[in-house]
């Protein structure tokens, strides 16, 4: 067999096979071996490991035998690969060698193997249940994983869940729902896996997915050029449409013009940290408690708000917020008479997230309303700074309880089968394990936004250094073309 193809297409079929590798957990005795097979039509490469098995086309070759497959040595095979020069590359196979040439010039021969018999979990069963996906699968599910949860975590909420319902990632504290027409008979749930990313510039066209003989739940996402075919969680996905508020329950409103949302985003930042949210008529003020200064940091941002007796007040997770936004969204709405999520549905999907706490509104109160810190008050007095931080530190460690009862309350352990509307309890004293545990959760978050501030003072020394490199090479040219004219006078 005679294979004739360009050396760029050959090292652009390869990169995505090299990468899984890479980013496979393979054992000690496992050797990767590259799959050569042809058709009527089309020859591929690929790589079985494992737990996953991928292969694509090689576009524009030109082949001489049909119905052929054979293995070789895959990292003796790039090495070749990048120790040749030229354009043209031919591969020639016997029984005995497999030989390398590019332009005609001979790179190197390989030991043909028998390419082994495929895994039967990897072969896709004809009662497989699949479907077509829409385009832009693979942008929608990345989005999904960056609500999902880390395996360690909770497992069944690790992945993205597939099915006619259309997709949904969760962690049990927010969750992302796109409806897409999906004809699957069940669900699946994808891993997570740095493929997806590896695959999104490629066209997806199809899932499907099956149990095997040894009870094994596997799937395969299909394009015009290549197939994937992994291992699925083997986990039953909680019943997530549940906890999504009725529609007309949310009866308090935000809407963000692109102006606002940019400026809101810009004000957060990237460290996370709790927040106080006002909902005013014509505005959004939040007050954000900056744990590492001691101090709390106000904003005021313009927007269309509605609902009963405004404003109104929410504490939030500014991560969630700063999600909110990347992903698109600009308008918000949560109930005013329950402690459900805070929903927004004005984009591609939904996303909602928990709140940490509500308060009633600052004008309708039976009981005389504790102070409340003032954007004034903070950037005025340090008096009234330290003050006002010490009632928004007692008040933050009541409302983590709070939270922490909530979330307890939802049902994300990965035995439960549904989803439940989160219900309102009472506030209990916190204990010296939750304080230690709050203080840990702190220290890590600031030793987080320390590695983010290191990385972009690195960043930006080398930006300098780079300037700097510029401005020597035009002085050392000013210099050299003063002298020409000094000489030439």
């Amino acid at each position: 067999m005679k294979i004739t193809v360009l050396k760029s297409t050959v090292e652009e079929a390869l990169a995505p096979i090299l990468k899984m590798i890479a980013n496979a957990r393979l054992p000690i005795d496992c050797h990767p071996t590259l799959t050569f097979q042809s058709d009527k039509q089309r020859i591929t490469i690929g790589c079985t490991l494992p737990e996953q098995q991928f292969s694509i086309v090689l576009m524009d070759a030109v082949f001489d035998e049909k119905n052929t497959a054979f293995d070789v040595n895959l990292d003796m095979f790039r090495r070749m690969l990048a120790s040749a020069k030229g354009a043209r590359l031919s591969i020639e196979q016997d029984a005995a060698h497999v030989m390398l040439n590019c332009d005609e010039r001979f790179i190197g021969q390989l030991v043909p193997m028998t390419s082994k018999k495929t895994d039967a979990k990897f072969l896709i069963p004809k009662d497989a249940d699949a479907t077509v996906l829409p385009t832009n699968f693979a942008n929608f599910v990345l989005q999904a994983f960056t609500c999902a949860s880390e395996p360690r975590d909770r497992l069944a909420l690790s992945g993205v869940n597939v099915s006619s319902k259309g997709i949904a990632g969760t962690d049990g504290r927010q969750l992302f729902h796109l409806p897409l027409p999906l004809q699957l008979k069940s669900d699946v749930t994808l891993p997570q896996s740095k493929n997806y990313a590896l695959l999104k510039s490629l066209r997806w066209t199809s899932l499907a997915h099956w149990k095997t003989t040894n009870s094994d739940w596997m799937f395969t996402i299909a394009g015009d050029c290549f197939r994937y075919t992994a291992k699925a969680l083997d986990t039953r996905y909680p019943n997530y449409l549940q906890v999504i508020p009725p529609e007309g329950t949310c009866d308090v409103k935000i809407t963000l013009s692109p102006e606002s949302a940019e400026s809101l985003l810009s004000f957060l930042g990237k460290k996370a940290s709790l927040a106080t949210l006002t909902v005013n008529s014509d505005r959004i003020e939040l007050l954000e408690d900056n744990e590492q200064e001691k101090s709390l940091r106000p904003g005021l941002f313009k927007a269309k708000c509605s609902g009963p007796s405004l404003p109104r007040k929410v504490r939030i997770n500014t991560h969630y917020l700063m999600q909110f936004l990347k992903m698109g969204f600009t308008s918000l709405a949560f109930p005013s008479k329950s402690q459900c999520p805070l929903v927004s549905s004005a984009g591609i999907g939904t996303y909602m997230f928990m709140p940490c706490g509500f308060s009633s509104q600052s004008n309708a109160t039976a009981t005389a309303p504790e102070p409340e810190a003032r954007p004034e008050a903070v950037s005025s007095s340090p008096i009234a700074t330290q003050t006002n931080t010490d009632k928004q530190n007692n008040t933050k460690t009541k409302e983590k309880t709070t939270m922490t009862q909530v979330i307890t309350s939802t049902p994300i352990a990965t035995s439960a089968t549904t989803f439940t509307r989160p219900i309102p309890q009472t506030t209990v004293p916190a204990n010296p394990l939750d304080e230690t545990l709050a203080s840990i959760t702190a220290m890590r978050e600031q030793l987080a936004s320390l590695e983010v501030r290191l990385l972009e003072a690195a960043r930006k020394i080398k930006a300098a250094l780079i300037e700097q490199k510029q401005k020597e090479r035009l002085y050392a040219d000013a210099t050299r073309k003063l002298e020409r004219i000094r000489l030439a006078v």
